[in-house]
């Protein structure tokens, strides 16, 4: 497991400072984890599916966010068993999943609905994604 911040940061918005991320890829130091460092996220990235739901789930503080990057893990049908394994072990956190198998971006208003971006997705689009998926999230103030 890998933990990435990043110190030169981007405005960004204050529902999103702080945000706890697990990143399932087999890329540790791809464009979705630099992403996520440069929004200001601690970014902890696994390439094993069971490791990174049982770190989640396994967490005192909790996880804002998992994002998975399903093509290296069975694509839907491995982001399905990797959403249902969560249920199961009563994690409620927010979900973005990244495939080819996605033709364009998915920003459901649900709240316990994932947002699907396809592989190419471009900055501003993830970053859509990554606003919509925390949206209802608390910023979080420290004194």
């Amino acid at each position: 497991m890998q933990t990435f911040i990043q110190t030169d940061r981007q405005k960004v918005a204050s529902h999103t400072l702080g945000v706890r991320v697990m990143v399932l890829t087999d890329q540790g130091d791809g464009l979705i984890c630099q992403r996520l460092a440069a929004y200001g996220s601690l970014v902890e990235a696994s390439d094993d599916l069971d490791e990174a739901v049982n770190a989640i789930l396994e967490d005192r503080v909790g996880y804002d966010l998992f994002v998975m990057e399903c093509d290296a893990f069975g694509g839907i049908s491995g982001a399905e068993k990797a959403i249902a394994a969560l249920i199961a072990g009563d994690a409620k956190m927010r979900v973005m999943l990244v495939s080819r198998e996605f033709d364009v971006p998915a920003y459901p208003l649900g709240r316990r609905t994932a947002v699907c971006l396809p592989e190419d997705v471009s900055e501003a689009s993830f970053r859509i994604g990554f606003d919509h998926v925390l949206r209802d999230r608390a910023a979080v103030m420290m004194n």
